[in-house]
């Protein structure tokens, strides 16, 4: 086997330092109404609104695994892209999407993610609202597009990271590294099934079936719910 070729940079996002020093230098007019623009480590932005609410946004690649099956990427990846935005405290309400698909994605197959994706927001009550679809040459898996989530917020009733201070208390509403674990039990299911046991992948608790957002009113991301009280 060929010794693979060795990568120039990292694979993932970029450093902090190229954030700081090329990111952030180049992000257009710096309007008054940017609560929270882009930073290092924060999920989302805030844009304040006239009338004193806030719109939240956030916006990540769409991570399709053709090997969970259509319908359970579909879910999967829906769900990675609505729990960043509910780390503000606030539920998806507005939805852009852009599909680039690879060039032997079946027609049947992208219905049954369209169809996934239809289904969780109604679940939601969040709408698509605009987006594109096409196939590409030099698309591949998982990265298939991307996705921004939006949704407007009372004034003074949304969140980021970065209003953690020292002695706040903090809320884990499930447990560390749920998302993490789910790719990995999903992507490696034998291996966890040895260690593991066969509960842990059988079907009732398989990532599908699995804690996603909770019932739309009382909304909660996939991966562990970090609230902060605003002071």
């Amino acid at each position: 086997m060929a010794d693979p070729i060795p990568r120039k940079y990292p694979m993932g996002k970029v450093s902090r330092a190229f954030f700081e020093n090329v990111i952030a230098r180049h992000l257009g007019e710096r309007r008054k109404d940017v609560a929270v623009g882009p930073a290092n480590g924060v999920d989302v932005g805030v844009v304040l609104l006239p009338d004193g609410r806030a719109m939240i946004s956030t916006t990540d690649p769409i991570y399709i695994v053709p090997q969970y099956g259509w319908e359970r990427a579909a879910w999967f990846a829906f769900h990675i892209l609505a729990s960043d935005l509910t780390t503000s405290g606030v539920a998806p309400e507005y939805i852009t999407m852009d599909w680039n698909l690879p060039m032997d994605i079946e027609d049947d197959q992208i219905e049954t993610m369209l169809r996934v994706m239809d289904r969780e927001c109604r679940k939601y009550g969040a709408a698509i609202v605009t987006g594109h679809t096409g196939r590409y040459e030099g698309c591949t898996y998982p990265m298939v597009g991307g996705a921004t989530f939006l949704a407007i917020a009372p004034k003074d009733d949304w969140v980021t990271a970065d209003m953690a201070r020292p002695g706040n208390r903090l809320l884990v509403t499930k447990t560390a590294g749920l998302e993490a674990t789910a790719i990995l039990t999903n992507t490696f299911p034998d291996v966890v099934e040895k260690r593991l046991g066969a509960d842990v992948t059988s079907p009732e608790r398989r990532l599908g079936d699995g804690p996603g957002l909770g019932p739309r009113r009382g909304r909660r991301p996939l991966k562990g719910h970090h609230r902060f009280r605003r002071r």
